[in-house]
């Protein structure tokens, strides 16, 4: 095994699972070997054993990247110095690469497979529980959010995504993915901002360009 400077190793690490993410979404990683993986990763499984020693290894990298993120978005959305409507936009945004990425399959072959990863995940998402439930009452605190509660946002998230972002939902009424994450922002920011907050608002470019974003990875994740 050649060596590989190790700041460069773990940024390649990170590249190569996030070339994971979409056939084990959609496949889980059970039925995956180590070629397999190399092979989605574009690489030879010589090149792989450079940077993971084994399957545990990779598995432990992708969550742990999922972690991250979600510790990540949890900072920006608990920071005052960060305007309510871009806390919100990077929420909006979170659920949905979480719907994209973090299915209920991969949590599953964890749980079988590496409980005690799972229960590291499972840990995480009820801090970020925590952490939107507090966003969420800070907000109806200053007065800027109406005021309800904050588990029925998370909820409709959950149960709305997985809905409006089905394939055959969007096929059976014409639709495309990102007039629907426009429509569904749009309806959840009405639902959320008192309409105060929502008359000083100039947050169109900001919104359209994360939905370009999500939307080219919701394409590429159905296309896979």
């Amino acid at each position: 095994m050649r060596k590989i400077d190790a700041e460069l190793r773990e940024e390649m690490r990170k590249t190569y699972v996030g070339k994971l993410m979409n056939v084990i979404r959609i496949k889980g990683f059970n039925s995956l070997k180590i070629q397999d993986m190399a092979e989605h990763m574009q690489i030879s499984k010589a090149s792989l054993y450079n940077y993971f020693s084994s399957k545990e290894e990779i598995i432990q990298e992708l969550t742990g990247t999922y972690i991250a993120y979600y510790k990540e978005v949890d900072q920006t959305i608990l920071n005052n110095e960060i305007t309510y409507i871009d806390r919100f936009q990077k929420l909006f945004e979170q659920e949905v690469l979480t719907f994209i990425y973090i299915s209920e399959l991969f949590l599953e072959e964890l749980k079988v497979g590496f409980p005690d990863l799972y229960e590291t995940i499972i840990s995480a998402r009820r801090q970020r529980k925590m952490n939107i439930r507090q966003f969420y009452e800070m907000g109806m605190k200053e007065g800027i959010f109406h005021s309800l509660n904050p588990s029925i946002y998370t909820v409709q998230d959950e149960v709305m995504l997985r809905k409006l972002l089905d394939p055959a939902f969007l096929l059976e009424e014409g639709l495309t993915i990102k007039q629907v994450l426009l429509d569904y922002y749009q309806a959840k920011k009405i639902q959320v901002f008192k309409d105060q907050e929502l008359k000083k608002m100039n947050d169109k470019s900001t919104i359209l360009e994360k939905i370009e974003y999500l939307t080219r990875k919701l394409s590429n994740s159905y296309s896979s």
